[in-house]
């Protein structure tokens, strides 16, 4: 039975998400070519690289990191592509 609170729940990360993907400011990649001579290398060969953004209000000194995780061998092998 769907309660109030996960309706609540859901419609809030919903209005999250919906406010996140209407950004109208795209967070640069940068490549880190240096590295490519030390072999650290992506699973496709290309370069590593790393978004930044500025923080803001409260957050102007957190930092955020974001690293996917591949379970499965077939997962991984769409990280390639």
């Amino acid at each position: 039975m769907v309660t109030l609170r996960t309706i609540r729940c859901t419609f809030v990360v919903c209005v999250m998400l919906f406010l996140n993907i209407k950004s109208s400011e795209e967070v640069k990649i940068t490549l880190i070519e240096s590295a490519v001579a030390k072999g650290a290398v992506c699973l496709d060969g290309s370069p590593p690289a790393y978004q930044f953004d500025k923080g803001f209000g409260d957050g102007v000194n957190n930092w955020l990191v974001h690293m996917p995780v591949c379970r499965k061998l077939s997962t991984r092998y769409i990280f390639t592509k």
